[in-house]
């Protein structure tokens, strides 16, 4: 309703344009040197505005041929650039698949369209990468960290191609230079936060390591390492109560708190250490530290019970008990704690995430180099040896 009130409106104005115009007195002459030309007002309006109109459209016209050009090449590069975009994705299904070798024969398709487009630029690096090309994947990611929007990604590309593989001291150096390039690019970025605490570790920064981990296992695991090689001792303690804060479930915690107290002479703080271990994760190494200084088999015995009693009834203090009780030839001792120490049996420093075994406690897995991620724990069955049912024949 109120669109059909406006256009009436407007005709209404055009039509009084027009009335006026027409009934306009006298009229227009003008003259082309030997020529005349004479019309009424209305009619040299109107020739007037034909004329403007003429003169629209021609320029117009020019101008449109004059930019044909430039929209064509635009058109051009607009078709290019979604093939390299069609190729770099294919590209990406094809790392994703495992297929590097068609990954790089569409990374070298998208680099004859558009060799600066950054997706182009991300697949070719990455590419280059897998192949094991590291002048080709460092000029093609440096290419793409100076892009706008996507420099992030050539940062990260960069970053990841200087460590793999663990990297030696010059190319770990130069990764931690480029991550702090990648954090302007991308401030407050989790991946590279982890990235730097990798970085720092492999290049044994603990302490530096510590400050940046946000997991609380990560942190106790670099705040152990960080009390072992501390260069002071009030350093040392203070790192490895920084562990305890952080995981007071971990044995290696509080062995680091001991063997820093004792460092310091604090003998019997380091003894109370030991203690708070294992009422908190009772652990072998835990009564080899406290046992280390007693040499008697029945003296070892009764120390034992002592440590025990500071967790009753755990497996790991009932297998105490009985190895200390079978030490001292206290074979009915024995024999009654080993019972009750089955529990404990199998246990090792496993990873939490890819079930790897180790022999000893250390601060990242040798095979996923997850830090942090080893727990004493009965580690999961191999599935190698787990059998199935037999087949039962049919009723």
């Amino acid at each position: 309703m109120l669109r059909a009130f406006g256009f009436a409106i407007v005709a209404l104005i055009v039509l009084g344009v027009v009335w006026y115009v027409a009934m306009l007195p006298g009229h227009i002459t003008v003259d082309f040197g030997s020529y005349a030309a004479t019309a009424s007002t209305p009619i040299a309006i109107l020739l007037l505005a034909i004329l403007v109109v003429i003169l629209i459209l021609f320029v117009g016209i020019i101008r449109a041929l004059l930019r044909t050009p430039a929209r064509v090449a635009a058109r051009r590069s607009l078709a290019r650039r979604n093939n390299a975009d069609a190729a770099s994705l294919r590209a990406l299904s094809a790392m994703a698949a495992g297929d590097d070798r068609t990954a790089v024969n569409h990374a070298r398709i998208a680099q004859r369209q558009a060799p600066d487009a950054p997706l182009t630029l991300y697949v070719s690096g990455e590419t280059a990468r897998r192949a094991g090309d590291h002048a080709t994947a460092d000029r093609h990611f440096a290419a793409l960290a100076r892009h706008k929007d996507a420099g992030f990604l050539g940062w990260r590309g960069l970053v990841t191609h200087r460590t793999q593989g663990g990297g030696d001291a010059a190319a770990l150096a130069e990764a931690e230079a480029q991550t702090r390039q990648a954090a302007v690019a991308y401030p407050n970025s989790a991946w590279l936060r982890d990235q730097r605490v990798q970085l720092a570790f492999n290049q044994g920064l603990y302490a530096d390591a510590a400050r940046l981990a946000t997991d609380p296992a990560a942190r106790a695991a670099l705040a152990i390492m960080a009390s072992r090689t501390a260069e002071g001792e009030r350093l040392a303690i203070d790192w490895a109560r920084e562990a305890v804060r952080a995981a007071p479930a971990l044995a290696p915690a509080y062995l680091a708190l001991y063997a820093a107290h004792e460092r310091a002479g604090h003998l019997w703080r380091a003894k109370r250490a030991l203690v708070a271990g294992w009422k908190a994760a009772p652990h072998p190494d835990l009564a080899a530290a406290y046992l280390t200084a007693i040499n008697l088999p029945l003296d070892r015995a009764r120390a034992a019970q002592k440590l025990a009693s500071a967790n009753p009834g755990h497996p790991e203090s009932e297998a105490l008990l009985a190895r200390t009780a079978r030490a001292a030839d206290l074979a009915g001792e024995a024999q009654r704690h080993e019972a009750r120490a089955m529990a404990a049996a199998g246990s090792a420093w496993v990873c939490a995430a890819c079930d790897t075994r180790h022999a000893e406690w250390q601060a990242n897995c040798r095979k996923c180099g997850t830090i942090g991620s080893l727990g004493w724990v009965k580690p999961p069955p191999d599935p190698a040896t787990v059998l199935l049912a037999s087949p039962q024949p049919a009723a």
